[in-house]
């Protein structure tokens, strides 16, 4: 009993807005009619044929048999198949399938009680086979099986005072063998109901699992490409980057790289402290946002220093420096105050233009724009240097800078 009401328990249970069992009867719906369909060609077949079995051994029902089978179960039997096209539940279709099978065990009783043959006491211990049909051979919900089962135990043993040459002691042998097969056969079906009940949820319960490990990794993923204080992308994420656009071999991969560097920031964070020295950085993360393409990459490099990856394809190496300035003047616009200068929080840029190949890697490219930037620094800071890397950027002049408006 106990584990009867755990299995409806189970059944309830709620897996987000659906019960467990709309989602069970819904995501297992194409394969159990499947096997629906075949079990009732296969049961229906079984049954008209018998027809044959019914002349043989009692020749004094022919007609009764082949008329009432005819007649009554073959045509509910064809709008069966039709009804299994229907969208409807496939609960609804195997009850269908268990009404039908209820409905041969009465016309197969009626049969039987046309007949004055003594074989008949022997021929009508083949009821039982309806029990199995019901039980293990449909293998519907177990509340469906019960209740055909007792359907059909009360047809049968209605019908049995009133075949002939049936009495109390024919009746007793009769129930010695019916009561066990009706009762071993609903352990049966109630355990296969409730053990695929089980493997059904335990597969739920991997997929569950399965996406909820896919989501943390994917957060995980996330995570160890951003910057925890700027919510920028890091070193981890830049190389992902350079080498996506590397094995892009349908584009010619030219890319700028930006090196950005907060001036003075030292003096800066000695004289506000470590907590006003990330809010600055922060800042000057938003401004790099602000100015940037969704294409472009940006990253916290280092420290106050940061890096753009720029994507060159379709623009010119002046578009790269025009980026670059933009990005300063971003800065500029926040107007951070810098005591310790008497003025506001500004960057030295340098930038280089060359071409992710075999023969350039990222790391060359970077360092060709930190000797820019660091050019900057020498030439007073808050300006944007360029360095060339590759003959596909032409150069504006030898050693030119850009510098503040």
């Amino acid at each position: 009993m106990y584990r009867f009401s755990v299995y409806y328990q189970q059944l309830s249970q709620r897996l987000g807005n659906v019960t467990v069992r709309d989602l069970y009867d819904s995501d297992r719906h194409d394969e159990r009619l499947r096997s629906l369909k075949r079990i009732t060609v296969w049961l229906a077949t079984f049954y008209f044929s018998y027809t044959l079995v019914d002349i043989n051994l009692l020749p004094d029902i022919t007609l009764r048999s082949v008329l009432l089978r005819g007649l009554i179960v073959g045509p509910p039997t064809i709008m069966l198949f039709a009804y299994y096209q229907r969208s409807v539940s496939i609960r609804r279709k195997e009850l269908a399938g268990v009404c039908q099978a209820c409905l041969g065990t009465l016309v197969w009783c009626a049969v039987l009680l046309g007949s004055n043959d003594p074989n008949v006491l022997n021929y009508f211990y083949a009821g039982l086979v309806f029990f199995l049909v019901l039980t293990i051979v449909i293998t519907p919900p177990f509340e469906y099986s019960l209740y055909g089962s007792l359907f059909v135990f009360a047809c049968l043993y209605t019908t049995i005072w009133f075949l002939e040459g049936a009495n109390a002691r024919y009746v007793l042998h009769h129930l010695s063998v019916g009561m066990p097969v009706l009762v071993l056969s609903l352990m049966a079906n109630y355990r296969f109901s409730a053990e695929s009940l089980r493997l059904y949820l335990e597969k739920v319960s991997v997929e569950q699992l399965r996406e909820e490990l896919a989501a943390r990794n994917a957060e995980l993923e996330r995570i160890s490409c951003i910057d925890p204080l700027t919510d920028l992308a890091n070193r981890r994420a830049l190389a992902l980057r350079a080498k996506a656009l590397k094995r892009n071999v349908s584009a010619s991969r030219r890319v700028a790289i930006i090196l950005i560097d907060v001036d003075n920031f030292k003096a800066y964070n000695d004289y506000y402290g470590h907590n006003e020295g990330d809010s600055c950085l922060c800042a000057v993360a938003n401004a790099l946002r602000s100015a940037c393409d969704t294409n472009d990459v940006v990253c916290r490099y280092g420290g106050e220093e940061f890096l753009v990856l720029h994507p060159n394809e379709t623009s010119s190496f002046k578009s790269s420096l025009l980026l670059a300035e933009s990005i300063r003047q971003y800065v500029i616009d926040i107007a951070i105050p810098h005591q310790p200068t008497n003025g506001i929080v500004s960057v030295s840029v340098g930038v280089c233009c060359g071409s992710l190949d075999g023969s350039t890697s990222l790391q060359t490219l970077i360092k060709s724009a930190d000797e820019a930037l660091y050019q900057a620094k020498r030439e007073g800071r808050n300006r944007v240097c360029h360095n060339i890397h590759s003959a596909t950027c032409p150069p504006l002049a030898p050693g030119e800078t850009m510098n503040p408006l």
